[in-house]
């Protein structure tokens, strides 16, 4: 356990920081300390960041930027100057860089606690948070709040297409961030969105994830409670009333929570109900209905969720005062986030989607989107079951669904790893047999160059190619675009 030196009440909260100090990130690579360390270093601090590797896209980025990067951990990364250390919540008590802040007694902080005091304080904060669609959705918002010139202040675990970073200070008076609920750092076993404070919040949907850190549903409903119940009188908790854990636990927010309580969804008891989305490709127009007024907006992103996604910004806003029709403008001008249904390639009737589904519901629900986007096409489902929840066993059945609406499915093995002992991993073999013993041919493949020489051998005109994984797949997708761009070409 960490010394008395670590501990959330401990950390330094950065307006105690003089202007122009030296401030060293260790980790910086993660996808909210690369654009927290740009932003320090844009507004005239010293940054430095450390990394045992400068991963894409945040690599770019940083190289850059007026960051100094250090290749490797190091105790003499921590200069003797260093007024502040950012600790990534990858980094255990016991890293080289982290015995050396204990030692020197170096003033420390979490990405969390440093987002919101750069971002969210003095502002209303609109934290978006759930299982699923925290990136679109937080995206969302804050790309609407820009087109309305709101300059606001936000943070997306994404890159915003567009923009050059998932984070800007802004100067409005919104702020809106996505609301992780992993946990913080090893001295602050809590969810990110504890450090937000929000003003109002967005709940899309509550459902067993991150299998490494919560031992059940449970355990993740206490956090979201805290969170609704963290919110003043003058916000807003936005929850969807399609998902049957938040069915059960809104009656009782609505007798304990403070903040004014608004639901939405297909729901027909929902506040605001959607009651058509009609489908053209990839875009959907979204009518529906609030009590005796109704509603209408364009979405540019398929499938039933992203309606409701739009629908929980579009609340949000008009409830905070904003104009429904700019607001609606402001939604069919999202331009999307990179991995969330991002076409990397379209010529000669072949489309490759690339996807950071990984659950087996946003696995199920985009895979349902597609489908109601591409109604004729053939659909391949290309999936690694990569994240600490999606590899183990506890969701195997679920898988077995997820892929009902494709007509092929590619599956990547998995192999154990040494956070893995003791866990009984997925069966990716079996899993595959049992997507093909439901109606869908399904294979399990040793890796991302078979899975790739695969999809090569076999596609054909008017094939849909949809990649799934929350990590990189091993290069698959650049692989699979490089290879059919030089066929486009032989052609």
């Amino acid at each position: 356990m960490p010394k008395d030196h670590f501990a959330p009440e401990r950390v330094t909260a950065l307006a105690k920081i003089p202007a122009g100090s030296q401030i060293h990130f260790i980790g910086v690579c993660g996808v909210a300390m690369a654009p927290l360390a740009i932003a320090l270093a844009n507004l005239g601090y010293q940054v430095s960041g450390s990394d045992k590797e400068f991963y894409e896209p945040m690599g770019t980025l940083l190289s850059e930027s007026k960051v100094r990067l250090l290749r490797g951990y190091a105790a003499s990364n921590i200069s003797k100057d260093c007024a502040l250390a950012v600790i990534g919540n990858a980094v255990s008590y016991g890293h080289e860089e982290v015995s050396a802040v204990e030692s020197r007694g170096v003033a420390y902080t979490s990405s969390a606690q440093l987002l919101a005091d750069l971002v969210l304080r003095d502002r209303h904060s609109i934290v978006v948070a759930g299982t699923h669609g925290k990136s679109t959705t937080t995206a969302l918002c804050a790309t609407t709040l820009i087109d309305m010139k709101q300059a606001p202040g936000f943070f997306v675990g994404a890159l915003p297409i567009g923009l050059p970073l998932g984070l800007q200070v802004g100067s409005g008076k919104f702020s809106v961030v996505e609301g992780d609920e992993y946990d913080t750092a090893f001295f602050a076993k809590v969810p990110k969105f504890r450090f937000y404070l929000g003003s109002s919040a967005i709940i899309t949907s509550i459902e067993y994830d991150h299998a490494d850190i919560y031992p059940d549903l449970e355990s993740i409903i206490t956090e979201f409670d805290w969170l609704a119940h963290s919110l003043p009188k003058d916000g807003y908790l936005v929850c969807c009333a399609d998902c049957p854990n938040l069915q059960k636990l809104i009656p009782k927010w609505r007798e304990s929570v403070r903040a004014s309580i608004v639901t939405y969804g297909v729901h027909p008891e929902s506040d605001y109900r959607i009651t058509s989305a009609s489908q053209q490709g990839l875009a959907q127009r979204v009518v529906g209905s609030a009590g005796q007024e109704s509603f209408k907006y364009t979405v540019p992103l398929g499938g039933e969720y992203n309606a409701k996604n739009a629908l929980a910004v579009y609340i949000t806003l008009t409830k905070l005062g904003l104009g429904a029709d700019a607001v609606a403008k402001g939604i069919s001008a999202y331009p999307g986030i990179k991995r969330r249904q991002e076409i990397r390639f379209d010529k000669g009737d072949i489309t490759v989607i690339d996807d950071f589904a990984h659950h087996p519901t946003a696995v199920r629900e985009t895979l349902a989107g597609m489908r109601k986007a591409f109604p004729r096409r053939r659909i391949w489902a290309v999936f690694e079951p990569r994240s600490n929840t999606s590899r183990r066993k506890v969701f195997q059945d679920d898988y077995v669904a997820a892929f009902k609406s494709v007509d092929r499915v590619l599956l990547c093995n998995v192999e154990a790893r040494k956070i893995d002992a003791g866990l009984e991993l997925i069966d990716v073999g079996d899993l595959a047999k049992a997507i093909s013993g439901s109606g869908v041919e399904a294979e399990c493949l040793a890796d991302a160059d078979k899975i790739k020489a695969r999809v090569l051998s076999e596609i054909k005109s008017g094939d849909l190619v949809i990649v799934m994984s929350n990590g990189g797949f091993c290069g698959l997708v650049g692989g699979l675009v490089e290879e059919l761009n030089q066929q486009a070409k032989l052609n």
